[in-house]
């Protein structure tokens, strides 16, 4: 069996679902992790053709090609470029060594600092790695600038869990349709959830629904104050529950790189209103078909597309829900495990 080393941040759900798709490959996946500070209890279940390691034991350079030694991986993945360690320990690897060494990202090119990463790319990432592993077709406009030619880039490095939220029973609806617009997120301020409190309590007839919160984070007193539901972080196969009594995903973020949930959503059968600035936009949101889009820079936006979902007939939700299940399988583990593993052919 061959070995594929990661190199981690916080490893996700979204994660795991994926590197068990690598185990169906044949492959052993061995993941250093880091295990203190997440922004999210999550812990993967021990798991055979997984191997794990902390990232705080492994916290130098030569521990880490000490590591790589140990297993003699055919491939590196590693999650992007913010964990300086990692970056020192791929440039190495890349001077002495002929395996491909990949980078995730999730990032959308915005200008500003980023174009110091432009600048400063043939002597860092392109020093670093081998490949970047983008999330979508905006990820690949930067992995570009950066300098990374056509051949260098692989695209749809991120996946829900899709056979999870694919079990939610979109027929169930046809009966009932429930009237529960979701949220599901951190409580923070990037995911525009003020400027949704607020659009949300100036539509005076709300036409029987209500607005559910599922997340944490530091607004949470603040939008205990509003008469929303709040619920706090939950596990995978209860946010699959959750979406199976909603009728509308809403994404009002005002800066989102990705935003995996679009996906988990859509997987699930709902509509979806997003911020026009989610990466993950032009693969799972299509404006008439699943969902809409609004504009992030327009106050009033915001409040016309809740409105238009609220005031839909039920049958024309169903056709949402369906048309969104459709669309969740433009990405799934499976594609992501064997678009990472197509670099060895």
């Amino acid at each position: 069996m061959q070995n594929i080393l990661i190199f981690y941040s916080e490893y996700m759900p979204y994660t795991h679902v994926v590197v068990l798709e690598l185990v169906k490959l044949k492959y052993c996946v061995h993941v250093v992790r880091r295990t203190e500070g997440n922004e999210t209890p999550y812990v993967a279940k021990e798991t055979k053709g997984i191997c794990f390691y902390s990232r705080s034991e492994y916290n130098s350079v030569d521990k880490l090609l000490q590591l790589y030694h140990e297993v003699e991986p055919v491939l590196i993945l590693t999650s992007g470029w913010m964990d300086a360690l990692y970056n020192k320990t791929c440039k190495q690897l890349k001077s002495n060594t002929e395996i491909p060494i990949i980078a995730g990202s999730d990032t959308q090119f915005r200008g500003k600092s980023q174009w110091i990463n432009v600048l400063l790319s043939p002597f860092r990432h392109r020093k670093w790695f081998t490949h970047l592993f983008v999330a979508g077709i905006w990820q690949y406009g930067y992995a570009r600038r950066l300098g990374f030619k056509k051949e260098s880039i692989l695209i749809s490095n991120l996946s829900a869990d899709v056979e999870l939220f694919q079990q939610v029973d979109i027929a169930a609806k046809e009966k009932n349709y429930p009237k529960n617009l979701l949220f599901i997120g951190r409580y923070n301020s990037v995911k525009g959830l003020i400027p949704l409190m607020k659009a949300w309590d100036s539509i005076e007839d709300k036409q029987g629904w209500k607005l559910t919160l599922v997340g944490n984070g530091p607004l949470k007193k603040k939008l205990s104050r509003y008469d929303v539901e709040l619920l706090d972080f939950r596990r995978q196969e209860e946010l699959m529950e959750i979406t199976q009594n909603a009728g509308c995903l809403i994404l009002p973020s005002s800066f989102e790189p990705w935003a995996l949930v679009l996906h988990e959503a859509s997987a699930a059968g709902l509509p979806i209103i997003a911020s026009d600035i989610c990466g993950a936009v032009p693969y799972f949101v299509i404006n008439g078909y699943n969902g809409c889009t609004f504009s992030h820079k327009r106050k009033d936006d915001l409040k016309k597309k809740i409105e238009k979902v609220i005031n839909m007939k039920e049958q024309e939700l169903v056709e949402w829900s369906l048309n969104s299940r459709k669309l969740s399988s433009r990405i799934t583990p499976e594609i992501v495990a064997k678009t990472l593993v197509s670099i060895r052919y």
